[in-house]
């Protein structure tokens, strides 16, 4: 048996931002990455797609909504588990009224690009992130 045990305490660990959501490294193994945002109210994650990696999104608390370019939102609230398979665009956004908290999960070395430009989001870092190709 390889690898180590890995735990932590969330609520020690949540940090919020008024300038946009906080992004968190939680845990790592060889082949997954374990992550976590924090939302003030109305904050969001760009718009992006994950071209070769699965992700697990699990709301801790608060509400908002994941978000995608052509079918309706998923909504999120304390509780709620949704998986989004490789390649499908989305972003994350928290409710207008609501602090929210998500964690994700998705392989390790995972990539993010932006399929669009969203000129209001462009100074928000993405994990992964690289540059789309003409």
């Amino acid at each position: 048996m390889t690898g180590t045990v890995q735990t932590l305490n969330i609520n020690d660990l949540k940090k919020y931002s008024t300038e946009a959501r906080v992004n968190l490294p939680l845990m790592a193994s060889k082949d997954f990455v374990t992550r976590m945002n924090c939302y003030e109210p109305g904050q969001v994650t760009p718009f992006h797609v994950h071209p070769n990696d699965d992700e697990v999104i699990y709301c801790v608390e608060g509400r908002g909504a994941i978000t995608f370019a052509d079918r309706p939102d998923s909504p999120l609230e304390a509780g709620t588990v949704i998986s989004l398979p490789a390649g499908l665009p989305h972003g994350i956004a928290a409710a207008k009224d609501s602090r929210m908290v998500v964690i994700y999960t998705t392989n390790a070395g995972y990539t993010s690009e932006r399929p669009e430009g969203r000129a209001a989001e462009a100074g928000i870092a993405l994990p992964g992130e690289r540059q789309m190709l003409p």
